[in-house]
């Protein structure tokens, strides 16, 4: 099982105000880490489809120009936006942002994709849409989603104290548990392990699960960082979504599964909803479904 590592983030953008606060958090934290940035902003470049061929060959000079203004344009911003301390490549690709952002992390060996997302209202949304979102459903890379209230300034430094970690004694949760202890040691933090459970009211009781979930957590893990355990009982969301908060968690990092509906790939909800209205920034371990 491989850890966390931080040799390359990669964060595509597309100026926008989210976007830009997802890029600062992630120079930021490439910071902390050691890691190396690859800046990305996607578009295909492509005429009008009604345009005639000869109409199309006379826009291409445009387009040439487009290409390298946004080259131009990206260059800046990550001046801009990223300390210079931080290693960083800006590069335009010329594709649709979701295959773009896919094709580039596999082809850098990304060790993590880094995006904005403005979250959505209204708990029954369950369905993904978003560039962001998309590529969460997409990719089997590790994908950290930032909130515009996530926002670090290149000139300040990024404080992550504490991380939460939900599992479910499931071999995916246990790669999440891997990735959270390894990123908890390289940030110096404090790591969380939280167990959800579900049923009302009847057995096991909380104190029989803080048991069963001390001697789940392997000795290496415990080892490698601060660990504290934790029970609630509830559903699983919406009680992830409460423990962050009450301990003030800086970051949750939390397991899911690719499921496959039809001809398309799905998440769980409880991966869906914490990604739309967690407190603080969330890395999704994602993982094949054996089904």
């Amino acid at each position: 099982m491989q850890l966390f590592q931080s040799n390359l983030f990669l964060v595509p953008t597309d100026f926008s105000e989210i976007a830009t606060g997802a890029l600062q958090y992630a120079g930021s934290l490439a910071a902390r880490c050691g890691a190396r940035l690859q800046v990305i902003f996607a578009d295909p470049f492509l005429p009008p489809p009604y345009f005639s061929t000869r109409q199309a060959e006379d826009i291409a000079a445009v387009l040439e120009q487009s290409k390298r203004l946004a080259r131009e344009q990206l260059d800046r911003y990550v001046h801009e936006h990223i300390a210079q301390t931080v290693p960083a490549e800006a590069r335009v690709v010329e594709d649709y942002p979701v295959r773009a952002i896919m094709t580039t992390a596999d082809q850098y060996n990304a060790d993590m994709i880094i995006m904005g997302t403005h979250g959505r209202s209204g708990w029954s949304r369950l369905m993904l849409g978003s560039v962001t979102e998309k590529v969460l459903r997409e990719t089997r890379r590790p994908v950290l989603t930032v909130r515009p209230q996530s926002t670090v300034a290149p000139s300040s430094g990024l404080t992550i104290q504490r991380l939460l970690c939900p599992v479910n004694f499931t071999d995916t949760s246990a790669r999440s548990l891997e990735h959270a202890s390894a990123l908890a040691a390289c940030l110096g933090a404090e790591l969380w392990v939280l167990h959800v459970i579900e049923s009302p009211s009847s057995p096991p009781s909380e104190e029989e699960e803080v048991d069963r979930l001390c001697e789940w957590v392997a000795p290496d893990i415990r080892a490698r960082c601060r660990l504290q355990e934790t029970v609630a009982r509830g559903e699983a969301a919406e009680q992830i979504l409460t423990t962050a908060s009450s301990l003030g968690c800086d970051m949750i990092v939390m397991a899911a599964q690719h499921r496959r509906f039809l001809n398309t790939t799905v998440l769980g909800t409880t991966t869906v909803r914490v990604n739309r209205h967690a407190p603080c920034p969330v890395l999704t371990v994602v993982s094949e479904s054996a089904s």
